[in-house]
């Protein structure tokens, strides 16, 4: 079966609130933050009776001003924090404390931290073997999401020659900013990219009180999660990206904030990692 395949069975599972666990796709889930996923992907969680939830980063910048209001003390205690929140809310969906694992990222530098990254996920994927891989889209809205989504199409790629079947690779929504303004619970516009239709998930009763639940985890980001709706979640198979090129062509919404890096940086330290790994032919 192909990938393309393979994405739309997966899309069409997850889509129907009727699907036979029995035949539930196993799965790796790459977020770049803790929350990341309660915010994108919260009901496909917790219709996977078999899901690893792989962090790309810790969730705690370096830089005290890019801190919730709400921590204070060391940076590795942050971490803690966020990582005792993630277990806490992934345990209301279901999803036990064994399946979670931190790649060791920085919050707001992953890019930098992209090769071990990349390995690492590389090593999870092939422990797992999953038939589907969720991550972020390639949007501009944090250059984490950005880099989550280019490790794990490296990490297909790079594995695409084993003997191993290749996950179908989705994508779950993020935010992303355009104008001053930042969107949620919606793809940005694939442009020239080509037609990559989304599905959305109709939350379930009883899945909407489980992701207020998880977001009620996530105390340290209550100033942030507060802002995002608990609907639409939408999934899509993931487009061929060039990664060298801008997600759009308005300003990222990590630049209109401000944050340390830049899209172009970005896309500099994003072409030496294809450069080193092969360019990416996932589709």
């Amino acid at each position: 079966m192909s990938q393309h395949n393979s994405a739309q069975q997966a899309l069409a599972w997850f889509s129907s609130v009727s699907s036979s666990r029995a035949d539930a796709p196993r799965t790796v889930m790459l977020a770049a933050h803790p929350d990341d996923e309660t915010i994108g992907a919260s009901a496909a969680l917790h219709r996977l009776p078999d899901v690893t939830v792989a962090y790309l980063t810790d969730g705690a910048p370096r830089d005290t001003r890019l801190w919730s209001p709400h921590v204070n003390g060391s940076r590795d205690f942050y971490a803690c924090v966020r990582a005792e929140e993630a277990a806490s809310a992934l345990a209301i969906a279901g999803v036990p404390a064994s399946r979670i694992v931190f790649l060791g990222g920085v919050d707001q530098e992953g890019m930098a931290e992209a090769a071990r990254l990349l390995e690492g996920f590389v090593d999870i994927v092939r422990r797992c073997q999953p038939s589907v891989v969720i991550t972020h889209p390639y949007e501009g809205g944090h250059p984490d999401h950005d880099t989550a989504a280019l490790i794990a199409q490296l990490a297909l790629a790079m594995i695409s020659g084993e003997a191993v079947a290749v996950p179908a690779l989705l994508e779950m929504t993020s935010y992303h900013g355009r104008d001053g303004r930042r969107a949620s619970g919606e793809f940005l516009p694939t442009d020239a990219r080509g037609s990559y239709e989304s599905v959305t998930l109709s939350l379930t009763p009883e899945e909407r009180t489980m992701k207020a639940r998880m977001f009620g985890s996530y105390v340290s980001q209550w100033h942030i999660l507060s802002e995002f709706p608990l609907e639409p979640e939408r999934l899509r198979a993931a487009p061929v990206y060039d990664f060298t090129q801008p997600p759009h062509d308005g300003q990222p919404w990590y630049e209109y904030l401000n944050w340390p890096t830049t899209n172009a940086l970005w896309r500099e330290a994003a072409k030496k990692l294809l450069e080193r790994y092969g360019h990416v032919s996932c589709h």
